[in-house]
């Protein structure tokens, strides 16, 4: 049977690394006596895993977002990260203490689909549409992918990297673009990084990068409290 590793010898453009150091982790783990994981060998699958079930969101918010700049790819990556705390991951690693065996079970069926010969990526769908989603479903009981995703970008961090990303390419010139970064770095509430998603959410890309060269944003900002307060009964 070939070796984990010889299926990423010869990957398909953008295999992820948390894939490619998971076939090396299992065939070390197929190099020794009896072929069995010892305890920090699973342990790193099960990181490798869930880094990889992270990376795969991070890629479905660059999808969403026609963001294909790698750098804030892994911004994004270590947002969430961040975000998602060992809770989130607890009935998982219960599986896995149960049954050790399932980290390589579920690390094999990562690399199969990602790097076996019938791998082929369509420019809206790639072959982890389906994987990543059941992984989450079943390991994770997380039933609504869809949801998770919507309440990731909730998150200000978040939604700094993609504003950025997002904007960087309509900007003409560069003084703009500081503008923008220095409107984000200072908006520790999130409530000016929060009027500026809701826009381009709306494709009001345009609008946004006119409020910022002209600084007129944050009458609109102070506007939007003053009509939430009111809804509010403040």
């Amino acid at each position: 049977m070939a070796s984990e590793t010889a299926l990423v010898q010869s990957p398909a453009p953008g295999v992820s690394r948390y894939t490619q150091a998971m076939a090396k982790c299992l065939d070390q783990v197929a190099s020794k006596p009896g072929g069995a994981p010892d305890r920090a060998a699973v342990q790193t699958l099960v990181n490798l895993v869930q880094g990889r079930m992270l990376e795969y969101l991070a890629d479905r918010i660059c999808r969403d977002y026609e963001i294909r700049d790698e750098q804030s790819k892994y911004q994004i990556v270590t947002a969430l990260l961040g975000i998602f705390s060992d809770e989130f991951f607890a009935l998982f690693r219960s599986k896995i203490d149960f049954k050790p065996q399932l980290a390589l079970m579920i690390a094999r069926r990562i690399i199969r689909k990602e790097c076996g010969p019938h791998t082929k990526a369509a420019p809206n769908r790639q072959p982890s549409d389906r994987l990543y989603p059941a992984l989450f479903r079943k390991y994770f009981e997380y039933r609504n992918l869809g949801e998770i995703q919507a309440m990731v970008e909730t998150d200000v961090e978040i939604q700094k990297i993609i504003l950025l990303a997002q904007l960087k390419p309509h900007f003409r010139e560069a003084p703009g673009l500081r503008k923008l970064a220095d409107i984000l770095e200072r908006d520790h509430e999130g409530s000016s990084t929060s009027f500026f998603m809701d826009l381009v959410k709306r494709g009001e890309i345009a609008r946004v990068m006119r409020l910022v060269e002209s600084g007129a944003w944050e009458g609109e900002v102070q506007a939007l409290h003053q009509h939430l307060a009111h809804l509010r009964g403040d």
